[in-house]
């Protein structure tokens, strides 16, 4: 995964504030990043009549698809949300795939300041991070949820340190052809009372080309070794998120005992 700081950024405050709905630029470029190519679903493999080496039926296995079945059992499900809300799962070899196509489309794109733009240290964009995640939806508000392992206090403090330094970063250039220009703004802010090991909250602003500037918090929690991510607008009406961070927390502890 493309270790892009600002491209991630932009990808969450999107989700965030477009997924209900809005019509802008930075949406519609979203999308057609995530659209699967049709080359995807092709194999040159030629077609066959010999039998296959591996025997047809496999054994059964209760271990969910996209991750370590304590860290899926660590997301909520909606029994844990308002009700009807709408919860997609969310692989994070997936998102990291629509982040590069993201990124592509971002090409030529400048940072200013320009050594804001890697943040390589995060832990939810490290490499071959073990990781579950999903999203919700109700109304036009938006939550995501990750959990992952191998989870540290460094972990936090590299968050911490680039966003004392980043705190105000413009990207501008085109995307999908289109010229954009957004400023994010993030400071670090009193997050909700919860007694994991460690904890830091962001408040992130992202304004310009067609994005309402609402503002997006993501809360990181650190517990014994496995980490906490937990996003949304703090205002919102539908996603108590003090509460859902509480929550996330014992969810955690609950699946990983």
């Amino acid at each position: 995964m493309r270790k892009t700081a600002m491209t991630a950024l932009i990808a969450t405050t999107v989700l965030l504030s477009a997924c209900g709905g809005n019509d802008d630029p930075a949406a519609d470029a979203t999308a057609t990043a995530e659209q699967p190519s049709g080359d995807d679903t092709a194999t040159d493999a030629p077609a066959t009549d010999e039998p296959a080496d591996e025997p047809a039926d496999e054994p059964a296995t209760d271990e969910p698809a996209g991750g370590d079945a304590d860290l899926q059992a660590a997301l909520f499900t909606a029994a844990d949300l308002p009700d009807g809300a709408e919860l997609m799962p969310l692989d994070v070899a997936q998102l990291a795939a629509a982040t590069d196509g993201m990124a592509q489309l971002l090409e030529g794109i400048t940072y200013e300041p320009a050594d804001c733009q890697n943040n390589s240290d995060d832990p939810m964009r490290r490499d071959g991070v073990e990781a579950a995640a999903m999203t919700a939806m109700s109304g036009t508000d938006v939550l995501m949820h990750a959990v992952y392992a191998g989870a540290t206090e460094d972990d936090l403090t590299a968050v911490k340190e680039y966003y004392e330094r980043c705190g105000e970063v413009t990207v501008s250039g085109d995307m999908g052809e289109q010229p954009i220009e957004l400023t994010t703004t993030t400071e670090i802010v009193d997050g909700p009372s919860v007694d994991a090991d460690h904890m830091i909250a962001l408040d992130t602003t992202m304004a310009g080309s067609g994005l309402p500037g609402t503002v997006t918090r993501v809360v990181y929690l650190i517990d014994g070794g496995h980490g906490v991510y937990v996003a949304g607008n703090p205002d919102s009406a539908e996603f108590d998120l003090d509460a859902l961070t509480t929550a996330a927390l014992e969810k955690l502890r609950a699946a990983t005992g």
